[in-house]
């Protein structure tokens, strides 16, 4: 049992260790029009929402597309960081493209 308890320990130090990277690690996305910039964490948060040009000019639903398609982008470029930062961190290699 007292084998037992020390693994888990060593993957919970590990799993806060991977955690800790990934807090550290940013992507930055730009939307199709290059209207607005996205960066995200490997953990998924939004740090920050950039406006690269004037948007005055587009209709709502423009903005809200425009804001939509980074969005999604910029989740899902993080979590193939996230998963790519993970599967390496436990010497899983690849997985099968899940960090690509």
């Amino acid at each position: 049992m007292f084998k037992e308890m020390k693994e888990l320990f060593q993957l919970k130090s590990k799993m806060n260790e991977i955690k800790k990277r990934l807090e550290g690690m940013e992507i930055k996305v730009q939307s199709p029009s290059k209207y607005i910039e996205i960066t995200v964490s490997g953990s998924q948060e939004i740090k920050e929402v950039t406006f690269l040009q004037d948007t005055k000019d587009l209709s709502k639903e423009t903005l809200a597309k425009e804001i939509k398609e980074v969005t999604n982008r910029a989740i899902k470029e993080s979590q193939a960081m996230a998963a790519k930062t993970m599967s390496s961190a436990a010497g899983l290699g690849d997985l099968g493209g899940f960090g690509a």
